[in-house]
């Protein structure tokens, strides 16, 4: 059990660092049946909503707000192949953070980083097939 707690808070620490990866195309790809073109279609829904996500977590008000938009963008992020964004939403829904705290704000600037970084991998995995 400590072995499961030790791993796990390793895992959230990397992603905080940035170690997770940011884009799994294979996971993507795996979930698409290996169909280009519907990775493609499935990734641009994707990005299209994740500017939502993030603005969920941010407007959240409540610790039940938090949580909401912390798990929607965590298995939003899991089913895409998007491990950082996944890890570093995992660690928000853990966390109530309450609307002054300045960890919040930093956690937040953290995961629209990992969004943008995010984005850019995919662009670049998928060229010229994203909006």
């Amino acid at each position: 059990m400590a072995e499961t707690a030790r791993h796990r808070n390793g895992a959230e620490e990397r992603a905080w660092q940035g170690v997770a990866p940011t884009f799994d195309r294979a996971h993507l790809m795996a979930q698409a049946m290996q169909d280009e073109v519907l990775a493609a279609e499935v990734l641009n829904l994707f990005l299209m909503q994740l500017p939502k996500l993030l603005e969920a977590l941010a407007a959240a008000a409540t610790p039940e707000d938090w949580h909401s938009a912390a798990h929607a963008l965590k298995g939003a992020a899991a089913s895409i192949g998007a491990p950082r964004l996944q890890s570093l939403a995992a660690e928000l829904e853990a966390r109530a953070f309450s609307a002054g705290d300045p960890v919040r704000q930093l956690r937040l600037q953290t995961v629209a980083a990992a969004a943008l970084a995010f984005r850019v991998a995919a662009r670049g995995a998928f060229p010229g097939r994203l909006a």
